[in-house]
């Protein structure tokens, strides 16, 4: 019987499982596919601040871009640009970085199984938890689940979380294309990206990444299009498809004997999908309340129900916030979102949302979202664009 046994090797999971092998715990990670960081679903940009929380350093090989702002785009090209005179964010060469947190890990003793899919799960009451392998199985006193979006294995084991907010995400990556190199584009189209947007990301050299996540089921032939329109590219490479997280975290992340993490938890901001600070944060939550677990030995849900009280306590709001955010924009078609650009220009918003962009965080976005509403120049060209019942809605958070 091992100690701990964490499903999938992301950073959520890595995290986890790096936390509580510190403490000399038995840990050990089965991912399902051959290597570490494959395949690649994600945008890879990660704040400034985030990575800094990660405990990783901001001069490592696997940054591929430095990042000042973005611009915001509209359907009828109408935009805004918020840009800081510092680096935001950085982009991530997402296979080196996910290889970075697990040789840390390494480092600590913990047991990488790749090519090793957990097909089951049996948990019994109080804690225990047997893998349930294609051709044999383990015993782990305790269990982290960080196996993505979707939660596959959960459901085939009899828990349902009932994630919500799942969008079919597709991103490619493009040579031989002019951008501003520290400017990411947003492209909102609620017809063509309906529940989110499309995304240019440069990566330097004439490179960019290029994505899109949508409720609609033709989303590749939409980012082929988008990126035909966007770069005049009729000719693309193979694209990457997975999940994206639009609808926030699942409403309970505890078991006997088992812990829900990142992605599969839905502790993913809305606004954007990105998980990899949060739901990093969140697997250092669960590694810490495994600690305590096993010191005690008590794997009991009463026991692991700790874990969600601290992450809800330590980010709760924040997933609230963006949720809500994330809900109003939804809302919006695409008369009614060029008006808001357009409105924002005329009145010189753009100003205000650059010194609110300056002062915030990107992972932690309450903050920002909670000053913006209550600025009097942008209330009233948010009440004059998307009406006074979803200005209140969105208000009421805070």
């Amino acid at each position: 019987m091992i100690d701990a046994g964490i499903v999938g090797a992301g950073p959520a999971g890595t995290l986890a499982a790096k936390t509580i092998a510190s403490q000399g715990y038995d840990v050990h990670v089965f991912e399902e596919h051959k290597k570490i960081g494959r395949p690649n679903h994600c945008s890879g940009m990660i704040s400034v601040e985030g990575l800094k929380l990660l405990g990783l350093n901001t001069d490592s090989s696997f940054i591929q871009n430095s990042i000042y702002g973005g611009r915001i785009y509209s359907i009828e090209g109408e935009y805004i640009e918020v840009k800081d005179s510092r680096v935001r964010a950085f982009i991530l060469d997402r296979e080196k970085f996910d290889n970075e947190l697990a040789s840390r890990a390494l480092d600590l003793g913990v047991h990488y199984h790749l090519s090793s899919r957990v097909e089951k799960l049996t948990i019994s009451p109080g804690g225990n938890t047997t893998l349930l392998f294609k051709d044999s199985s383990m015993v782990s006193k305790l269990l982290i689940d960080a196996e993505g979006p979707g939660g596959r294995l959960l459901r085939r084991s009899g828990l349902d979380t009932n994630q919500q907010g799942l969008l079919t995400g597709f991103n490619v990556e493009v040579e031989g294309v002019e951008m501003n190199p520290e400017i990411v584009e947003l492209w909102f189209d609620h017809e063509k990206f309906h529940g989110f947007f499309a995304w240019v990301i440069p990566l330097g050299e004439g490179k960019a990444r290029c994505g899109l996540a949508s409720s609609r089921g033709d989303g590749h032939e939409q980012l082929k299009t988008f990126v035909e329109n966007r770069f005049d590219l009729h000719k693309i490479p193979v694209y990457r498809s997975g999940l994206v997280c639009a609808g926030g975290p699942i409403k309970k992340t505890f078991y006997d004997g088992l812990m829900i993490v990142g992605d599969a938890a839905g502790q993913v901001k809305p606004t954007t999908g990105g998980g990899v600070v949060l739901g990093g944060l969140c697997g250092v939550a669960a590694g810490e309340t495994a600690i305590e677990s096993l010191v005690s030995e008590d794997y009991s849900s009463n026991k692991l129900r700790e874990y969600e009280v601290n992450w809800r306590k330590a980010y709760g709001g924040e997933f609230q916030a963006m949720l809500a955010l994330r809900l109003m924009m939804n809302r919006l078609n695409d008369k009614l979102f060029t008006r808001t650009l357009r409105s924002f220009k005329e009145h010189g918003i753009e100003n205000k949302l650059q010194k609110l962009v300056e002062s915030g965080d990107m992972d932690m976005q309450s903050g920002v979202i909670r000053n913006a509403l209550f600025d009097p120049g942008i209330l009233v060209v948010l009440l004059k664009s998307i009406g006074s019942i979803a200005l209140k809605e969105l208000l009421s958070i805070f």
